[in-house]
């Protein structure tokens, strides 16, 4: 508990975090705070800037790409298996408890920094915890893959994401959180009769607590969002081309 109260003084230093966010004050526009998705932290924050400001500011998010329906159902199928489980039945490197809360919606308090006006907050849905035996909680990311140590990195500002937002929240009680990871299962075989069954690992991927790197990361995003105009795109980025080429036609 004493490392959750340091990394709220740490926080406080460079992120003001402002309780409920409901007052109106006057850096905070009518329409509310500007909501930042932990999902976007993952991927597409790295992939280019500018189409995170385009989505994040403007509300102008990229085509969507087909997603088969089948990768879905397995998600469910996964979580409505994980929901209830000692977690030493799982991996006995997940922190001691039950898993539960899948699917919880978070939203944290508004966040600025310091010479901006501009109000953000967090807002997201994780996809369980760990109900651990001390009190605290647990936050689970499932990834159906084999566990790489670059996942810590990929995944890691989302998982701080929802940590804040549970830790500092819009409203309700606030939530101690002591554990960070990902539950990777890594289909290794196949087997069937009349019932088909995927068979493989299931591993429990530690992320360590870094709250002073995900805070300078924030202090980025939140500088970034705060301008009258987006950045640059990334020479690499395919759908700031394509909006470029669609413009130039139209």
């Amino acid at each position: 508990m004493a490392k959750v109260t340091q990394a709220r003084s740490r926080l406080a230093e460079v992120v003001e975090i402002r309780p409920g966010a409901r007052s109106s004050h006057v850096d905070q526009a009518p329409s509310g705070p500007i909501m930042l998705a932990p999902s976007d932290f993952a991927f597409l924050w790295d992939e280019c800037p500018r189409c995170f400001y385009l989505k994040v500011v403007r509300k102008e998010g990229r085509p969507r790409t087909p997603f088969p329906a089948v990768f879905g159902t397995i998600d469910r199928a996964m979580k409505s298996f994980y929901m209830g489980q000692r977690t030493e039945s799982l991996d006995l490197g997940m922190p001691a408890g039950t898993t539960g809360g899948a699917d919880r919606s978070v939203r944290s308090s508004g966040l600025t920094i310091p010479g901006s006006t501009t109000l953000g907050a967090i807002r997201g849905s994780l996809d369980a915890l760990v109900h651990c035996d001390d009190g605290s909680v647990g936050v689970v990311d499932f990834k159906t893959v084999e566990p790489k140590p670059d996942h810590v990195d990929r995944y890691s500002r989302q998982l701080h994401a929802y940590a804040l937002a549970l830790e500092q929240p819009w409203s309700g009680p606030v939530t101690q959180v002591s554990a960070l990871g990902l539950l990777c299962f890594s289909p290794e075989s196949f087997t069937s009769t009349q019932t088909a069954t995927l068979c493989g690992d299931i591993k429990w991927l530690e992320i360590e607590r870094d709250n002073p790197s995900f805070f300078r990361f924030l202090i980025e995003v939140m500088s970034v969002i705060g301008r009258s105009q987006p950045p640059p795109a990334s020479p690499s980025c395919v759908w700031c081309r394509w909006r470029t080429e669609n413009r130039a036609a139209s």
